[in-house]
Parts: C-alpha cells; sequence; structure tokens
C-alpha cells in the first residue's frame, strides 16, 4: 500500500511539469514551432513532454495557430492537415511497468483576412489563453 501511495504521489508531482506554452528553438524542441509555407498557409507543430496531455498539445498546436493568423493579420483560419506524431516510451518503477507518452501535434492552417473560414482566431486565441490561464 505504502509503494502505491508514493507513486501516486510521485504521478501528481510530474503532472505539475508539462511542457509550458513557449516558442521552441528548433522543430523538435519542446514548445511551438512555426514555418510559413506559402502565403497564408503555416505548418505549426507543438511538442510536448511525458506530463503533457494529448489535449492539452492539441489545444496549444490549436492557440498557436490563431496567434500566427492574428500575427500575418488574418481573421480566421481553417485546418487543412492534421497529424499526430506522438512518441510513446516504457520505463520500470518498482517493477511497474510505467508508459510515457510524448505528445507532437501537427497542423497546416491557412489562413483568411476576411471570416469566411471556419476558426475565428480572435475568439480561439481569447477561449483558450483564458482556459490555460496563459497572460
Amino acid at each position: 500500500m505504502r509503494k502505491i501511495l508514493m507513486l501516486c504521489c510521485g504521478f501528481a508531482l510530474l503532472s505539475a511539469c508539462a511542457t509550458p506554452y513557449q516558442k521552441a528553438k528548433k522543430e523538435t524542441a519542446k514548445g511551438y514551432f512555426d514555418t510559413p509555407l506559402q502565403e497564408g498557409v503555416y505548418d505549426v507543430i507543438f511538442n510536448g513532454n511525458g506530463d503533457t496531455s494529448a489535449k492539452k498539445a492539441h489545444d496549444y498546436a490549436l492557440l498557436r495557430s490563431a496567434e500566427v493568423c492574428l500575427e500575418n493579420g488574418y481573421q480566421t483560419f481553417d485546418i487543412v492537415s492534421k497529424a499526430d506524431h506522438s512518441t510513446q516510451d516504457g520505463y520500470m518503477v518498482n517493477n511497474i511497468l510505467v508508459m510515457e507518452t510524448e505528445p507532437k501535434i501537427n497542423f497546416v492552417v491557412h489562413c483568411a483576412k476576411d471570416n469566411d473560414l471556419t476558426f475565428s482566431a480572435k475568439e480561439i486565441k481569447t477561449n483558450l489563453r483564458t482556459k490555460y490561464k496563459l497572460q
């Protein structure tokens, strides 16, 4: 029972260490990374660590997509393609196999200056920043 309690406490402490919403220095580093592909089209990636949930990584990729559009003068966007390149690894802790997933979400987004596309960049940005208590 004591081992289980210690293991649960360890997981609780680790859950506070998820990858923050930050710019990555390169495409494979933890955080977000974006690349313009052509006029109004951007490749957006969010790489999380083992303590970042798949949902949070997806939301952070969506948030960065909205911000990229707004930063470049666009109002709305669509996700043209999306891919999940998450990796999974396992390790032993006290003879218990622990599986860890590092989420990697990749969107290609098409932005527009008018309100013709699916997502409002401003609303997505506001709602997700509020949800995750980001400045």
